[in-house]
């Protein structure tokens, strides 16, 4: 039989992909402690939020995401610093910190996560080089920032950071009462 044609029988049961896999996982413990979720992406253009909404029950725990992929859009949408922006760049740990604030604060969710980085395979710094992602999550207890190197295509960075993210807010909602 194949792996498509075996039923679910439990939530460990296997995915189709880790994607879809870390989604469910969120979905699933929002729905069962009434938690809602947001998003602030950059360099993953929505792909955080798009696989949250393809799992069925996404609208119970999913309220939003903000995809703010230039620097003009993060600061008038999210309300990130321009100060933060012009000192720290857009790939940074304080950028990461305001994107998450700021999408928590304007949808209202329990966590909020961001991602913002440099996917290739152009741009980077000396610091910062192609492959780097930073990583924001706000709850109530307060914004964490977390920063990752991945190597890849740029699909294969995208797609790295965006299961990063959703492990992230995983972690968050495990966390809230």
């Amino acid at each position: 039989m194949a792996g498509s044609e075996h039923p679910r029988s439990n939530a460990a049961s296997v995915c189709a992909d880790d994607l879809t896999c870390a989604a469910e996982q969120v979905i699933s413990l929002g729905t069962a402690r009434g938690l809602h979720v947001s998003t602030a992406e950059s360099c993953t253009a929505g792909m955080v939020a798009s696989s949250l909404g393809a799992v069925s029950g996404a609208s119970e725990v999913l309220l939003g995401g903000a995809v703010t992929y230039v620097d003009a859009i993060k600061h008038k949408v999210l309300g990130v610093s321009e100060k933060t922006l012009a000192e720290h760049t857009a790939v940074s740990a304080q950028t990461a910190r305001e994107l998450a604030e700021g999408s928590r604060r304007l949808f209202d969710s329990d966590a909020a996560v961001s991602v913002t980085g440099y996917a290739g395979p152009t741009g980077g710094t000396a610091a910062d080089p192609v492959g780097t992602v930073y990583f924001g999550l706000a709850t109530a207890a307060g914004t964490q920032t977390h920063v990752r190197r991945f190597a890849g295509t740029r699909t294969e960075v995208r797609q790295a950071a965006a299961l990063f993210a959703l492990n992230l807010l995983l972690e968050g909602l495990k966390e809230e009462k």
